[in-house]
């Protein structure tokens, strides 16, 4: 069991749910279902890191783990629909892309640390 905010991981997720939720507010109004549930993905992937450094044992925290790492691949998804539908401006959009892709990184490598991959 740790401290989630001892590790490097949660802040780019908190950091990047936190852009999500300002992108969101300069989107396009038809798109609203798709950024709710980019919102929905981004805000998942910080608490899901959170919840798991919470627990007792490292395979539950791979478990955890795991689902933010799912996360994380849903909320790319949905950019790469926002941006091709204009849902977000394409440069935020972009930027945003390469934030989880940066999240998605160091999430696998903390599960090949914890021998998880």
């Amino acid at each position: 069991m740790q401290d989630f905010q001892n590790l490097r991981v949660w802040h780019e997720a908190h950091a990047f749910a936190v852009a999500v939720d300002l992108a969101a507010k300069q989107s396009a109004r038809g798109r609203a279902e798709l950024i709710n549930q980019l919102r929905r993905a981004a805000d998942s992937i910080p608490a899901n890191i959170a919840e798991g450094s919470g627990q007792l044992t490292d395979p539950q925290f791979v478990r955890f783990l795991a689902i933010a790492l799912g996360s994380a691949t849903e909320s790319a998804n949905h950019l790469m629909l926002a941006r091709d539908t204009h849902a977000l401006p394409i440069p935020v959009a972009e930027e945003l892309l390469s934030r989880i892709g940066r999240v998605r990184r160091m999430l696998i490598n903390l599960l090949k640390r914890l021998n998880a991959v």
